[in-house]
């Protein structure tokens, strides 16, 4: 796999930032995007709180519930395809505050709905901030870490999304219960607006866009920024940033479907879009099915922050022991635990047992996400780092959008849930084979 990683020349800049021990700064820019990776997780998550009071005031159907729960999705997929690939071109650090309007506008105009498609059409407005922040940041924080931690930043940041899911469900089931499901998105709203300021002033742009841009603007913030990260500016910026990139590459979308990287665009793309599928369609049926079974909406908006919680467990250790198990085989495990334990999780009644195993799931889901997100982010070289990352996951979307809507159908053609789970379970098997093509072997990252 190419990345700025272990392998850099120390010679070039690149090398040099890899092996340095992380500043206060770059400890500051993983954390604000760990934060905005929560804020993400709860804008996702806050139809599927919603879901049961939505479907208990419309009488939505469970085919049309699932369309609204995919709706967001929906502008996911726009958002990492057509705004995130504009992050290698004008710079990461715009597309933070587009995406966050995006999505504040979004939520706050979802809670006025008052009708399904409105609130779909308010949905695909907030999914398109939140798709191209997603492989935004996951980016800025791999390559605002250094090399040792630079896989545990990635992982730092997609744990940032069940975190989200967890605070907020914890927040949501309180919020519903006294004011109602468009409490949630307004929430949601006021909450994205108040990090916008602060994500602006947070987030500098990184080194390495700088160092490709060349114009006399970004060579001074170029070495204002080496400055802030402790380093000699006058002593290192005359060092070649890296090795000089090969010739006759496009530095576009389209260079990914070459024979360089063809094979590996199109596994990452298919492991992502198969196991992203069953997070999905799990973290959106979960509460209106445990509604269904009788339990309260709180209980059961609080299972799903439970699968969250897992989610933490999971994405963090996984981050952590990746270099010494190997990232490889952690995530086909993953992938393998999350069809276990979720066709498991449809057959059991008891809420203690639910609440459980929805831990265990969530383990399984994010841990598969957290690899799948590090795998991206040391696959493509610099100048396609974004690119590749938002196409995978934009196309990789096309499932997320897939699994609510086929659990919908599928529920109201009338299989049991336990049924329907078996079934969507056995895409992140499949995802599992993709993926295990793609890393044939642990194999150490090359230079970028």
């Amino acid at each position: 796999m190419n990345s700025m990683d272990a392998n850099t020349p120390v010679d070039t800049l690149a090398g040099r930032l890899a092996a340095a021990p992380m500043s206060k700064l770059q400890i500051r820019v993983v954390a604000m995007a760990v934060a905005l990776s929560a804020l993400d997780g709860f804008d996702v998550l806050a139809i599927t709180f919603a879901a049961p009071g939505i479907a208990a005031d419309w009488g939505t159907q469970p085919a049309a519930l699932g369309i609204a729960l995919s709706s967001g999705l929906v502008g996911m997929c726009g958002g990492s395809l057509v705004i995130a690939p504009l992050a290698d071109r004008l710079g990461r650090r715009p597309i933070v505050p587009i995406s966050l309007i995006l999505m504040a506008i979004g939520m706050l105009m979802t809670a006025t709905a008052q009708s399904l498609w409105p609130l779909c059409a308010w949905r695909v407005v907030t999914g398109l901030g939140i798709g191209a922040l997603v492989p935004t940041l996951s980016t800025i924080a791999a390559e605002f870490a250094n090399d040792r931690r630079r896989d545990f930043a990635v992982a730092l940041v997609t744990v940032g999304y069940p975190m989200g899911g967890l605070v907020g469900g914890l927040i949501a089931a309180q919020f519903v219960t006294f004011y109602g499901w468009r409490s949630i998105f307004v929430f949601g709203g006021v909450i994205t607006a108040v990090f916008l300021p602060l994500a602006w002033l947070a987030v500098p742009e990184s080194i390495q866009h700088l160092a490709r841009t060349r114009t006399p603007k970004a060579d001074k913030t170029f070495a204002s920024l080496l400055g802030r990260m402790g380093h000699d500016a006058a002593e290192v910026i005359a060092l070649p940033f890296a090795a000089p990139p090969s010739k006759g590459v496009s530095g576009g979308p389209v260079e990914l479907f070459n024979p360089e990287f063809r094979r590996l665009t199109l596994l990452l793309i298919a492991a992502y879009c198969l196991h992203i599928l069953t997070f999905y369609f799990f973290s959106g049926w979960v509460p209106k099915l445990m509604t269904d079974m009788g339990f309260s909406t709180p209980d059961a908006i609080r299972t799903s922050a439970i699968m969250s919680l897992g989610g933490i467990v999971g994405g963090s250790v996984l981050g952590w022991v990746a270099p010494r198990f190997g990232l490889r085989r952690l995530v086909i495990a993953a992938m393998i635990g999350t069809t276990i334990t979720m066709g498991a999780f449809g057959y059991l009644t008891q809420l203690h047992q639910l609440q459980l195993l929805a831990a265990f799931v969530g383990v399984g889901i994010f841990g598969g996400v957290v690899g799948l997100y590090a795998a991206l982010a040391r696959s493509f070289p610099a100048r396609l780092r974004v690119t590749g990352t938002g196409l995978a996951i934009g196309i990789g979307r096309g499932g997320a959008v897939v699994g609510p809507i086929l659990g919908g159908v599928l529920l109201q053609a009338g299989l049991r849930a336990g049924a329907v789970m078996s079934v969507v379970a056995l895409f992140s098997l499949v995802a599992a084979f993709a993926f295990a093509l793609a890393v044939p072997t642990e194999a150490k990252p090359d230079a970028d």
